[in-house]
């Protein structure tokens, strides 16, 4: 959303014979992305500075101490307290969402503000080449319902392939046939997806935004080329999918309102917002988790457990507190002074879902927007340009080597064009340079199809490491994307099929033809050196870290066990994204719900109810 256009009809909004909840969202909208717009990332937790930290508080005695609200801590917090002789701190850092938030095509807004933490990336030899000082943005949720509260909240799961291939790795219990009953459990559907392959009655709602004319023509184009139709979360993947979202009527559904907003009301569950937590307490001899210690209201206070410790902050955040407690490589925690409980690879395989954003299609067919009011007013009622999140209208899912693999490495993210010049909104959320801002500045807002490019398996892997024993600083992250060159070779076949689809004859009927990147036009227009310098440029992160804190068979390898259990520490578990092992053919949102699903109908089991699992849950134990 343009801010000149937010400004113009806000002025007039007094005007306009809308209804008081559409009154109420247009100046939301307008005050909250100026905003936004203005704001200065933070270099550090600077909120919580200022603390007592020569006295520390009794905050009391819990089974369970949760650290984070986001999508797994929300979860786990849920599914924790439905026992009732649990006994559940949930802590986050964060505050609550907000009218603003649940708003779908605000979407980008919510990558910058005061509702993330405001990490960057380290420098970057590879890739963010077109970003200021070669640092990408790296938007983590910081509110309740943590990066569900932000993201673009697409519902995809991943290929069945990829929880095999967790237990090949060595991780019992995570294949396919395991973990699909927990994802059936979650989801509330309202899509017409393929027969058995949706869960109904969950509290996690999926639906679709209205179909699209765009989305007529992308399948005719797809059928051109082979590529069928499909359930992206159903039988088959490989194809193009009408978009699912967590959304119910029209607005975002977050897993903190989702889940954690019915469970606030228990009395087993406390949940203390604006709450950093800076120390696990483990003791030194017997490695045994005795509780946390975190800053609130400018105090220091310490919450001891009688079960289990659980690290639920992120793929970012988790290892950073592991690794000022004493957990992770044993160089670099020897260099810092910290001692070290347990020497593993902790922060060691970051992986993300690189996304190309510079294939840009302009053709001759253009579209008017409705006015702002008129979207607002649409909104109100569920429908038009506001429900649908980053104007994302399909996905498509393919395998640039072999066709027949069901496996992909390529996704495709196709949003038509708004209508609405955001070129500025855009230059802020990918932190640009002159001359990227300047790409962005020439789309054409009204005839310029996006086409995002992500690459799903990549070999290339980041770190995260620590900046300081401080632990208001913000740690290291080095995502190190397309260092290797088989991800930049998978890029650009992902790339030649992508123009292959705008080639298609729906296509040529409205003379689709790719934006030339004037940057790299020196290297000749559509040439490997071309792409290759239009990768290294404009290529960016989805937001999907994980793997940080990856699971497996020891601690020479991996951080956990397949139970989540950090190796080598008693009453600790990791539960969220930095689990994954290896990437996931989707995005990571609904497979880090999983993995909380699943791990909490685990806890419970070992303390609470025996539940049998042998061969894989069925739906009726769940």
């Amino acid at each position: 959303m343009s801010t000149l256009l937010i400004i113009q009809f806000v002025l007039l909004f007094y005007d306009t014979k809308c209804s008081l909840t559409t009154h109420y969202y247009m100046k939301l909208i307008h005050q909250e992305t100026l905003k936004v717009l203005t704001s200065v990332p933070p270099e550090q937790n600077e909120e919580f500075k200022g603390a007592d930290s020569e006295t520390t508080n009794d905050f009391g005695t819990y089974d369970f101490v949760i650290v984070g609200a986001g999508s797994a801590g929300s979860v786990l917090a849920t599914r924790l307290s439905e026992i009732d002789n649990f006994r559940i701190l949930l802590l986050e850092a964060g505050g609550e969402e907000n009218d603003f938030s649940n708003i779908p095509g605000i979407g980008p807004l919510m990558q910058i503000g005061d509702l993330n933490w405001g990490y960057s990336t380290t420098p970057q030899k590879h890739s963010c080449l077109g970003m200021k000082n070669k640092k990408c943005l790296i938007p983590q949720g910081k509110v309740v319902g943590g990066s569900s509260s932000t993201n673009g909240i697409l519902y995809s799961r991943g290929a069945a392939k990829d929880y095999d291939k967790w237990a090949e790795m060595g991780n019992t219990g995570w294949s396919y046939k395991h973990v699909f009953p927990y994802f059936i459990k979650s989801e509330n559907s309202q899509v017409d997806g393929d027969v058995g392959y949706h869960g109904k009655g969950g509290l996690w709602n999926v639906e679709h935004t209205e179909k699209s004319p765009f989305f007529s023509r992308l399948a005719e184009a797809s059928l051109e080329l082979n590529l069928p139709i499909v359930d992206y979360n159903g039988k088959d993947q490989i194809g193009l999918g009408l978009t699912q979202f967590n959304m119910k009527r029209g607005k975002r559904q977050s897993l903190g309102t989702a889940f954690l907003d019915g469970a606030r009301k228990r009395r087993n569950l406390k949940v203390v917002t604006r709450a950093l937590v800076t120390k696990l307490c483990i003791d030194l001899d017997t490695k045994i988790t005795r509780g946390v210690e975190f800053i609130h209201r400018n105090q220091t206070f310490r919450a001891l457990v009688t079960n289990e410790v659980i690290l639920s902050g992120g793929a970012i955040n988790s290892p950073q507190l592991l690794m000022l407690s004493g957990i992770g490589p044993k160089h670099h925690l020897e260099d810092l002074g910290i001692k070290v409980l347990a020497d593993l690879p902790v922060g060691q395989n970051l992986i993300d879902h690189p996304v190309f954003s510079g294939l840009r299609i302009h053709t001759q067919n253009s579209i008017q927007p409705p006015d702002f009011a008129t979207m607002v007013e649409e909104f109100t009622h569920a429908f038009g340009p506001l429900t649908k999140s980053y104007n994302m209208h399909a996905l498509m899912f393919i395998n640039t080597t072999n066709v027949s693999d069901k496996l992909p490495d390529v996704e495709y993210i196709f949003v038509p064009p708004s209508g609405n010049n955001e070129a500025r909104m855009v230059s802020k959320i990918f932190n640009s340079d002159n001359k990227l801002t300047q790409f962005l500045e020439e789309i054409n807002p009204t005839n310029d199809i996006y086409v995002a490019v992500v690459l799903l398996h990549e070999r290339s892997r980041g770190t995260v490491t620590l900046k300081s024993t401080n632990p208001l600083d913000f740690p290291n992250i080095d995502t190190n994307m397309l260092a290797e060159p088989e991800d930049v070779d998978t890029f650009i076949k992902g790339i030649e099929f992508a123009l292959k689809l705008f080639e298609t004859r729906v296509f040529r009927e409205i003379n689709a033809e790719p934006k030339l990147i004037q940057f790299c036009k020196e290297f000749g227009q559509g040439s490997r050196q071309y792409w290759e310098c239009a990768l290294r440029h404009m290529t960016l992160t989805t937001y999907h870290p994980c793997g940080t804190t990856a699971m497996g068979v020891d601690g020479t390898m991996s951080v956990v066990d397949s139970k989540l259990k950090v190796h080598g520490i008693q009453g600790l578990r990791v539960v969220d994204a930095g689990v994954f092992p290896s990437s996931v053919s989707g995005h990571i949102n609904a497979p880090t719900v999983m993995v909380a699903e699943k791990i909490s109908a685990d806890i419970k089991r070992e303390y609470a109810f025996e539940e049998n699992t042998e061969g894989g849950i069925n739906h009726t134990e769940l």
